[in-house]
């Protein structure tokens, strides 16, 4: 191998949750040598999320649960929700037996699994995306690494772990296709209240005629707010404009009131939210995790909990090619699957419990596309 080009033993495609993990796994657990390339460099506002207490075992897997704590996300102590009624229903985490959730800064939470990575003797890239990539004679994978601002290098990986997202950087490339099963679109809104202001730390989820609305707060006295609805029902909305968006704000009721004293303080984003799962999931030499392996409805509140999850089982799977017999994978494709169906049912089932606009076209098509799912 020529010497200019650097090796590693896995490369990680994507330094989110699922990256992270993957590649803390590794280097706690294996002999591996791990590089990790990521297209942010952490800086920008990332949308938070509730995590619930489950995710204490995970982090402390990961050797990451002092770093957690340590950077004081904010306490969830319940999830509220206006769903098949104008009642709010609470559901507390305190009752539950495993102590409080919390509120994600994403940003801090991504950045803090990135930076241990380092400290652990990962390679991070920052400012990098992978450029290109070929399979090698002797099964290595030659790519193409191209950062911002510098100029391309060579790097060589006996495995790969696609992590990038729902964007696929790697799996399109080889041929893998998601399988979708919505057009969900979340339209997401930043707000600020003043020092004094009393928020309560819980997270709330109320239905509209066009979809639902989702807002949990963020440090530094900001909330997050998503309308989560169909793209169709956006556009012709102009929701994803603020005048739009204002106009479908005032008509629900608790939403509303909780931003009553609030100011929007950035401009409105649109995310992607649909439910998919990826075939194939995985192949001869790369596994994907996270986003990139199957995402769910943010009313699964699954986001996190299935990235660090995945990554975790996805590095487990990487050794298994490397040092043994590769029985692994086809579990890991298998699970993958069952739990994504099984999602998929307890999706229809929530979305059922609705029945108040049964002429409006969110509502209306789920219950139309859920009912005859197939109960795989």
């Amino acid at each position: 191998m020529e010497s200019n080009i650097a090796s590693c033993d896995v490369l990680v495609v994507g330094g989110g949750p699922a990256g992270c993990a993957a590649a803390l796994t590794l280097l706690k657990y294996s002999p591996l040598s791990v590089a990790v390339v990521e297209c942010s460099d952490y800086d920008q506002t990332r949308i938070g999320e509730t995590v619930s207490p489950g995710i204490q075992p995970l982090l402390g897997y990961l050797d990451a649960w002092e770093r957690f704590t340590a950077d004081e996300h904010l306490p969830a102590y319940s999830t509220c929700a206006a769903w098949g009624s104008s009642e709010v229903v609470s559901h507390d985490f305190l009752f539950s037996g495993y102590g409080n959730g919390w509120h994600l800064d994403r940003r801090r939470f991504d950045l803090a699994l990135a930076d241990q990575v380092r400290e652990r003797g990962g390679t991070l890239w920052t400012r990098t995306r992978l450029a290109a990539l070929s399979r090698d004679p002797d099964d290595r994978w030659r790519c193409c690494l191209a950062p911002q601002d510098g100029p391309q290098r060579e790097l060589s990986a006996r495995f790969i772990i696609e992590a990038s997202g729902k964007k696929l950087t790697l799996a399109r490339r080889l041929g893998a296709r998601q399988q979708v099963h919505d057009y969900l679109l979340g339209i997401v809104g930043f707000y600020e209240f003043d020092d004094d202001e009393v928020r309560p730390h819980y997270t709330l989820v109320e239905t509209c005629p066009s979809g639902w609305w989702y807002s949990s707060l963020l440090p530094q006295q900001r909330m997050v707010v998503a309308l989560m609805s169909d793209i169709d029902v956006v556009r012709r909305a102009r929701a994803q404009c603020m005048e739009g968006w204002n106009v479908m704000l005032a008509a629900t009721e608790h939403t509303r009131q909780r931003l009553a004293r609030a100011r929007p303080s950035a401009p409105l984003r649109v995310r992607p939210a649909h439910s998919h799962i990826l075939h194939p999931a995985a192949g001869p030499g790369w596994i994907a995790a996270g986003d990139a392996a199957a995402s769910f409805d943010p009313l699964a509140a699954m986001g996190i909990g299935h990235a660090l999850t995945s990554g975790i089982h996805a590095a487990r799977v990487a050794f298994d090619e490397l040092a043994f017999d590769g029985s692994l994978m086809p579990h890991y494709t298998h699970n993958l699957a069952h739990n994504f169906y099984q999602y998929l049912n307890m999706r229809r089932q929530y979305y059922l419990i609705e029945q108040r606009w049964p002429e409006s076209p969110f509502w209306s098509r789920r219950r139309q596309a859920l009912k005859t799912l197939p109960l795989n």
